[in-house]
């Protein structure tokens, strides 16, 4: 962080909230998940600190067009973890390959976060870079503790409520501080900044306009590492197994059209004023503005914050980031406990490679970036694992390995013929690392089909009802299993009685949850059409917003973002209030058994004890 910044927090308000609040939330505990639940969790699980402070610096490099970037269907039902799928259909050769797969997805996912959260509580409150490193992680080993993945609903819920709250306070904040006083002097703002500022790339300079390259691939990069990672990151499959068959889908679609609100709105009021901000006197860097070393370390939303709102909106970020923080590395142990040693991951490895990278000169932007090129190349072969019965074994082995070689390869070579050089900034490139993602991406996805069909398979779905699951009350017996320890297609052709195994269930169950599937497909094209040809397309032209579009454009992302307060705090209230009521009457049922206790205790002294009869 530069010298010339302003700190507004002293450091024990970044050692009293990275320490002493995740003590207090580690105490609370939940085992009922429903649909609201579910999508609150859903809504919190995509709000990564690190995705909250990057769409504010992408605001602030391109522009409104650096808002242009924005979900499976699952065919397994009694799964605990994706692995569990993998290893059942292929074997453990397979399962080994994803094992190492998904646990450099959940290193990498986790590290970027605790790196970007690390520097902004830095920008923040002057606490050491290395001290928050290590002891943000710390205080998650509670969620683990207080009650394993079912026990991070609730509080994902506690931590969403907050946070949406705290991020719609910011955001209307932006349009009402000393320097702005409304949407139309954002925009006033950002037109006068025009006349001084270009962004290279964008339709005349402006931060106005969607016609933006660099947007543009940002846009593409972030897709593709995000989709990856939905499917690659096991903490999302995780939390849709705990959620159960009937709350999953809903929950999910909702939580997903939700959210997008958070980086819309963010980048578009957080990163957009920074812009105007900048040359203010109340902006922390004035007279200067921000070095890209800043901007690449995600400083534009803590700025912006201190700029906007002074120690209160420096505080309420800090809230934010830690809670996001938190709740999102909480869900990658679990995740990780599942694959590998969780005492040493959760308490040594994760804030040791951040610190590492940190000294390394390894910023935010430089691991967006890279992410894709690394947790892309099992995508394809995962999604073909669920999605397609011909896929052969080799192939799911195979095509992940050579698809990860091929991106690393492109990625440098790319980053070389761009500049001549090799080293942290060139590789940080958006040009490379988009090669590099781009063919991570597809090349894995061609070398599966190509290898299959070099030697077809035809898997049978039913084999994924004998997935046995902790929770039902029916479990199957080792005979039933039996037929499955060997998972090649040969051994599964042999199941001679695979339609008559007995499974939880029933033919209703399936019917409900194939249709369920078909509902989760069309679901996923419509917003993939929605968010890549429907909406941003047309924008994509000569055009800088008007002040009317503007304005427009920046009330509805507000709405949206107020309904995605809804979805994740209020829909779930209203979803449990059954649950809530019971809660309510066992709880009025303790105080009373209480206060009857105490009458018995005093009988039995020698009033008498025939009110106690039958009460104990």
């Amino acid at each position: 962080m530069s010298d010339q910044a302003i700190v507004l927090l002293p450091q024990g308000a970044g050692y009293g909230v990275t320490i002493g609040l995740g003590l207090v939330f580690g105490i609370v505990a939940n085992r009922s998940v429903r649909t609201g639940l579910t999508a609150s969790a859903v809504i919190f699980s995509w709000m990564w600190a690190t995705a909250i402070i990057w769409t504010a610096a992408q605001g602030y490099l391109y522009g409104i067009a650096g808002m242009s970037s924005l979900l499976p269907a699952l065919r397994h039902l009694n799964g605990h973890t994706v692995l569990e799928i993998v290893k059942l259909r292929y074997g453990p050769a397979a399962h080994g390959v994803f094992i190492f797969l998904c646990l450099v997805t959940n290193i990498l996912s986790v590290t970027s976060m605790i790196l970007g959260a690390a520097g902004v509580i830095t920008a923040l409150t002057g606490m050491h870079v290395i001290a928050s490193t290590f002891l943000l992680p710390l205080s998650v080993v509670i969620y683990y503790v207080a009650g394993g993945l079912k026990a991070t609903f609730l509080t994902d819920y506690v931590h969403t409520t907050v946070v949406m709250i705290l991020l719609c306070f910011l955001t209307i904040r932006t349009f009402n501080n000393p320097a702005i006083d409304g949407l139309g002097s954002l925009y006033d703002v950002l037109a006068k900044r025009d006349e001084t500022r270009s962004i290279s790339g964008n339709y005349l300079g402006s931060a106005l306009t969607f016609k933006s390259k660099g947007a543009v691939i940002f846009g593409l990069v972030h897709s593709l590492g995000d989709f990856a990672l939905v499917i690659m990151d096991t903490s999302f499959w995780q939390k849709g197994f705990a959620a159960g068959t009937g709350a999953a889908m809903l929950g999910y679609m909702l939580g997903g059209v939700a959210y997008f609100a958070v980086p819309w709105a963010v980048g578009t009021t957080a990163g957009l004023a920074a812009i105007g901000l900048e040359i203010s006197s109340i902006f922390p860097t004035y007279p200067r503005l921000m070095t890209t070393a800043e901007v690449n370390a995600g400083y534009v939303l803590p700025y912006t914050c201190m700029a906007i709102a002074g120690k209160g909106g420096a505080f309420t970020l800090l809230l934010v980031v830690f809670m996001s923080i938190t709740s999102t590395v909480s869900a990658q142990l679990i995740a990780v406990s599942s694959i590998s040693s969780f005492d040493i991951y959760r308490t040594i490895f994760a804030p040791a490679f951040a610190t590492a990278l940190h000294y390394g000169g390894i910023d935010l932007n430089w691991m967006g970036y890279f992410l894709a090129t690394v947790i892309c190349p099992g995508m394809f072969p995962m999604a073909f694992t669920i999605l397609w019965r011909k896929q052969s074994k080799a192939a799911v082995i195979i095509s992940p390995l050579l698809g990860l070689a091929s991106g690393i390869t492109i990625w440098i070579s790319t980053a070389y013929a761009y500049s001549g050089s090799i080293n942290v900034l060139t590789l940080e490139g958006q040009l490379p690392c988009s090669w590099g993602a781009l063919t991570s991406t597809f090349s894995s996805a061609i070398y599966s089909i190509v290898i299959t069909y070099i030697k077809r398979q035809d898997f049978d779905w039913r084999v994924f009802l004998l997935l046995n699951s902790v929770h039902e009350d029916k479990v199957l017996t080792a005979s039933e299993l039996a037929g499955i320890s060997n998972t090649d297609n040969d051994a599964v052709r042999n199941i001679s009685d695979l339609d008559n195994v007995v499974h939880p269930f029933p033919q209703s169950e399936i019917n409900r949850l194939k249709r369920a599937g078909t509902i989760a497909s069309v679901f996923s094209v419509v917003v993939g059409l929605l968010t890549w040809v429907v909406w941003p397309l047309p924008l994509y032209r000569d055009y800088v917003f008007t002040k009317p579009f503007f304005m427009g454009w920046t009330v509805i992302s507000e709405i949206w973002l107020f309904s995605c307060l809804l979805v994740a705090v209020v829909y779930p209230l209203i979803d449990g209030r059954d649950i809530s009521a019971r809660a309510g009457r066992l709880a009025w049922g303790a105080v009373t058994s209480k206060g009857k206790a105490s009458q018995c205790v005093d009988q039995r002294r020698g009033v008498g004890i025939g009110a106690c009869e039958g009460g104990w």
